[in-house]
């Protein structure tokens, strides 16, 4: 690995990267929950993704180009979004599910489920129904991907 840590911060973050990675190696199903926030993701879930998107223990470089080394992974991506951004108009303006379809795809991890719950805030009526169908669709995710886990 280039650029060992020098300093106490740096092998800290080294340490907690290494801890994140191993979780992820560990893993055969990744939940990822994802609000959309000024059409990405949140901070927090991209700072999630510097830790663990690491040459030679997620992914490496080959003559051929990156290659992913989490294969054989599923992915559940479950997004929030007051907007409606998967069809029409407002799919130029996602810029949330496109950045992590990439970021999981160079790791390796291409068997990836999105589970929207969008229009939330075009009222009352419009969020229970987003909810209760981003519900539904995760129930049948359970019912089908979750045995196959076990």
């Amino acid at each position: 690995i280039k650029g060992e840590p020098a300093t106490d911060s740096e092998r800290a973050a080294r340490a907690l990267s290494d801890s994140l990675v191993a979780e992820l190696a560990a893993a055969d199903i990744l939940v990822i929950a994802s609000p959309m926030y000024n059409f990405g993701m949140s901070s927090t879930l991209k700072a999630w993704f510097d830790y663990v998107v690491r040459a030679s223990l997620t992914f490496r470089y080959t003559a051929e180009g990156p290659e992913g080394l989490m294969i054989g992974k599923k992915a559940v991506v479950i997004e929030t979004r007051a907007g409606f951004y998967s069809e029409g108009a407002g799919v130029a303006m996602d810029a949330q599910e496109p950045h992590i379809r990439i970021l999981l795809g160079f790791m390796g991890i291409t068997d990836v489920t999105f589970v929207r719950a969008e229009k939330l805030a075009f009222g009352p009526e419009a969020a229970e129904t987003a909810i209760a169908e981003a519900s539904a669709a995760l129930e049948r995710f359970a019912a089908t991907e979750l045995p196959l886990a076990a």
